[in-house]
């Protein structure tokens, strides 16, 4: 976006969250929990119970019904107001057994769906728009993106825009309705005179012109956090008004309903009284309400929640939800409320700029419907503002925003029929395949021509992408779906860009049909990428026309990765571009066909850095530009192909620098993966040094696992850092007293080639006895394992399998739990900080 800068002073999520770190520590509310009556329970018998209970209902209407919850589950589920959280427990199992409850549930508390880390990026009002640097919505390669890797937002527009019929929920922190980017796709209730004071319309709620806040009880649901802001924007900002960016929707209308607060926090009650307000809205009101986005989530399984939600869908408002961002499979550890087991869900997780699903996303074969673009999302914010962001919150309005193009175009579709054509038309992902239920990346161009209501067909070619290498073959599939029940015969073709070995398994095709695209190479293949096209038309008109690409990367013969790092540990200088290089020397001769980047910097402020990395031939690819904003620490992994081709031999230079005052940090590691085609120099190979150590008390044992590409070492020399050497290959020592030692070892081959490399261990004497008392695995999968120890000095670090799981203090005593299917765990426990451990093996 053309002259946008970061604001150095402004409002991050961070910030915000950091005045409500108590709000962070509670589960549940303290002072309030959730009722559900059962059936004709009376209001009389409703007061009575509470009340001789010990707790206090809110204001409930002539039929007993809480007045903010009234218009779902039949008006039974109600906020019940207590003194303390002590008094809430005890209320929680008295009530719980009563013949006139079907539930009582803590109000559980509630946040926003960001990633962890994220915070807004927050941005100056821009002077041109920022359609550019929307890569969402069109993915040029901006920023590092892959081209291509968006939900083809251009196209689709070009069949619609929206509907300013069409009315979106955004239930979150509220909505900036002031917003000059989303005052005129705003909803402004018809039935009410907005500021006089009166509910005009009778839903309950007084001057409710843009929305409900049940955070203040009132009908204005200014947001004051910024997340809504940014959901709506996404869904639909203002477009061709030629300033700012450009929601999904150019024609919507956005209702806002607040229940987080300004920190990020609410209740469950809260949500439920947004549900109920939005609901009341479509059944009660008249208003076209389609769909609620919901990037919101926390606390356990909450069966008044649940029934709030079917209840919604059940009068045709879709319930889009952010998965999450714990990077948990949701299948094994549910994450409410989009593991809710409800067919009016449409759960969503965050894929990046390159197509990839976001390392904190929460996924789910079963649980998590498709992805969609969630990280660094540009939209609109607090202040007539602009602010990155990233997280499932940013990737379910997307989804939102698509399922309110769809019925634009095709009123008629139920929830069921538009959510199938969401999972069904997306962009087939290997990321999201397993990870999914749809294995899909969602596409606004796609969706709409699923969507159709003109009769037509639907070409599939799947998988979208795949490699293959040379000499190899494999086979695309081709389907023939129906739009709007069309039934008939389409005459295929096939061809290939370069030219490849390419064929059909039938060259006609009926509607259900699926066609085998086979696709041959051989070993002289070139390398590089081929785009595999299928044609159709139909056979009786010769009108319809639709074409399928598939994209198909064939590898050369004979790869092999090649690993090098750096352990800089290098100042970064504040506040100069200069920065500084670090440089792997890479002596092998081959070509490049792919790398692996990763990088470990500590540093306060993480938009600061400009990270780059340049190739032996002078291509430079930009890994990291100034994103992140206030984030600490950047550690991260690209993969990237910009230097295929080149070759590998050479100085690989990483260029790092702070570009803005008063933060500092330090490149700690660097390392680079080489996948490649060693080239033959006609020269001996140099051994490469390695080895593995095992500590016992003083003993150690040494194993070599050095290697030699021409098998001719000939010598080996240890130096074990106390003046003691060995030249066995493997040797077993015992050192005269605890303490760390640097350990080389070198290894010389037949050709007085040499490599050494060195390690450091630490041996001590322990009397640590470690065993297990219990072993239990349950059906669930829960495995429960109890071990017992003794003779610990200290502290002490405890390893399953070889992991660590946590320091403990040495009370001799400790419970693990964890899911497993039941294998046999090896246990370790070791003087804290130090490698004098002993074992057990847990058995089941």
């Amino acid at each position: 976006m053309a002259n946008i800068k970061k604001l150095v002073v402004g409002i991050s999520m961070a910030l915000a969250a950091s005045s409500a770190v108590a709000a962070t520590d509670k589960k549940a509310d303290d002072d309030s929990l959730l009722v559900m009556f059962k059936q004709a329970v009376t209001k009389e018998q409703r007061q009575d119970l509470i009340k001789n209970a010990g707790g206090s209902l809110r204001a409930l209407d002539e039929r007993g019904r809480d007045l903010a919850m009234r218009n779902i589950a039949d008006g039974r589920i109600a906020k019940v107001n207590v003194r303390n959280a002590a008094q809430r427990d005890a209320l929680i199992k008295r009530l719980s057994q009563h013949p006139l409850v079907e539930v009582a549930e803590p109000n559980y508390i509630i946040s926003i769906n960001d990633a962890k880390d994220s915070k807004f990026n927050i941005l100056a009002t821009p002077d041109d728009p920022g359609f550019g640097d929307m890569w969402a919505l069109e993915n040029t390669g901006q920023s590092g993106g892959t081209p291509g890797s968006d939900i083809d937002a251009r196209p689709a527009w070009d069949i619609t825009t929206g509907d300013s019929n069409i009315v979106i929920g955004v239930i979150d922190s509220g909505v900036d309705y002031t917003h000059p980017d989303l005052v005129g796709n705003m909803w402004v209730n018809p039935g009410e005179v907005c500021d006089n004071g009166q509910d005009d319309d009778g839903n309950g709620v007084v001057d409710d012109c843009y929305g409900y806040s049940a955070v203040t009880s009132t009908g204005d649901p200014m947001d004051e956090n910024g997340h809504g802001t940014h959901v709506a924007g996404t869904i639909g900002a203002s477009s061709n008004n030629g300033q700012g960016v450009t929601g999904v929707n150019w024609d919507v209308q956005i209702i806002g309903c607040q229940f987080l607060d300004a920190s990020g926090f609410g209740s469950t009650a809260a949500a439920i009284e947004c549900i109920d307000y939005m609901t009341n809205l479509k059944v009660n009101h008249g208003v076209n309400l389609v769909a609620t986005n919901n990037s919101w989530g926390g606390g356990p399984y909450s069966e008044s929640l649940r029934t709030a939600i079917s209840d919604s869908t059940d009068q045709g408002i879709m319930f889009v939800t952010a998965a999450g961002n714990d990077g948990i499979d949701a299948d094994v550890t549910p994450s409410y409320p989009g593991s809710y087991d409800l067919d009016g869900i449409v759960n969503v997780a965050n894929t990046t700029r390159t197509d990839s699903i976001s390392f904190d996303s929460t996924y789910g074969l079963e649980s998590v419907d498709l992805g969609a673009p969630g990280t660094e999302i540009l939209s609109t914010y607090l202040n007539d503002g602009y602010a990155t962001a990233s997280g499932t919150s940013m990737a379910s309005p997307h989804v939102a925003g698509v399922a309110g193009l769809v019925w634009s175009i095709a009123p008629h579709l139920t929830i069921a029929e538009v959510k199938q054509i969401l999972m069904d038309s997306g962009e087939s992902l290997p990321d999201l395949a397993g990870t999914t239920v749809s294995g899909n990346r969602l596409n606004a161009l796609s969706a709409l021509e699923a969507a159709d209501p003109d009769p037509a067909y639907r070409l599939t070619l799947s998988p979208s992408m795949q490699e293959i290498v040379a000499g190899d073959s494999t086979t695309l599939t081709l389907d023939v779906g129906s739009i709007a029940d069309w039934t008939g015969t389409v005459d295929l073709s096939v061809s290939a860009e370069p030219q490849l070995d390419v064929a059909l398994s039938a060259n006609q095709a009926d509607e259900g049909d699926s066609v085998d695209v086979q696709v041959t190479t051989t070993d002289e293949t070139q390398w590089g990428e081929y785009t595999i096209t299928v044609s159709g038309s139909d056979v009786e008109t010769g009108e319809i026309t639709r074409e399928v690409s598939s994209s198909v990367y064939v590898l050369p013969q004979g790869l092999s990765d090649f690993y090098y790092e750096d352990a800089a540990n290098a100042d970064i200088p504040d506040d100069d571009s200069n920065g500084i290089t670090r440089v792997i020397n890479v002596p092998e001769t081959g070509v490049v066909f792919g790398a692996d980047v990763s990088v470990d910097i500590t540093h306060t402020w993480r938009g600061d850095l400009i990270v780059t990395l340049t190739s032996p031939e002078g291509t430079e690819h930009v890994l990291h530009d100034r994103a992140g904003g206030s984030e600490e620490d950047l550690v991260q992994d690209w993969s990237v192909d910009t230097f295929n081709g080149e070759d590998m031999s050479g100085d690989w230079t990483l260029h790092v620098s702070d570009n803005a005052g008063a933060d500092t940090g330090t490149l700690n590691h660097w390392s680079l993966t080489l996948t490649a085609i060693e080239e033959d120099d006609g020269l001996p190979d140099a051994p490469v040094a390695g080895f593995e150590s095992s500590v016992d008390d003083l003993t150690v044992t040494f194993t070599n696992t050095s290697t030699d590409s021409d098998d001719d070492i000939a010598s080996y020399f240890w130096e074990f850092g106390d003046g003691s050497t060995s030249t066995e290959a493997s040797p077993i020592y015992a050192y005269s007293e605890a303490g760390v030692y640097d350990v080389t070892l070198t290894v010389t081959d037949a050709t007085e080639l040499s490599d050494s490399v060195t390690q450091s261990v630490n041996v001590s004497i322990t009397d640590i006895e470690l065993s297990v008392y219990r072993a239990t695995h349950l059906r669930n999968g829960t495995t429960l394992v109890d071990l017992r120890w003794s003779g610990a000095a200290g502290d002490v670090d405890l390893y399953r399998d070889g992991e660590f799981v946590e320091t403990l203090s040495d009370s001799g005593r400790y419970r693990d739990r964890f899911k497993s299917d039941g294998s046999d765990v090896v246990y370790e426990l070791c003087e804290a900080g130090t490698q004098a451990c002993h074992s057990a093996t847990a058995s089941f």
